[in-house]
């Protein structure tokens, strides 16, 4: 990812004028980050290729598909029953994802997360969110 980043740069900046040392053009500084990224991708790559090959780890469908169903209720949600039920449905849904989550607490800390941002975004910041049901 840090070569393909660095060589996307460089790509990108390559019409730029670089200069010198002591004449920097717009393009020095960009150039030199640029290649500093794709030589820490090159420098991963070997150093990954020198270590003898691991066994990838499973997959966390079970966690992916709690925080996924997290979004996408605090998205149907916000709209309709407002930032507090949002908050509450998320944190619940999330908490779904955790094999060892204490279903003791979270409602707690659902609760008290959903009240802070109530309070937050809605009387502190006074954004534009519907904290409320309607």
């Amino acid at each position: 990812m840090f070569g393909a980043l660095g060589l996307a740069a460089l790509f990108i900046g390559r019409s730029y004028p670089a200069g010198s040392s002591l004449d920097m053009g717009p393009g020095y500084i960009p150039r030199a980050v640029a290649v500093g990224l794709f030589g820490t991708g090159l420098l991963l790559v070997v150093k990954g290729a020198a270590w003898r090959p691991r066994r990838w780890p499973a997959f966390p469908l079970r966690a992916a598909s709690g925080v996924s169903l997290a979004i996408i209720l605090f998205g149907m949600l916000i709209e309709r029953a407002g930032l507090f039920v949002a908050c509450l449905a998320c944190v619940l849904a999330a908490a779904l994802g955790d094999p060892q989550a204490r279903w003791r607490e979270v409602p707690v800390v659902a609760v008290i997360f959903s009240g802070f941002a109530a309070v937050l975004f809605g009387y502190v910041l006074r954004l534009s969110v519907q904290v409320w049901p309607l």
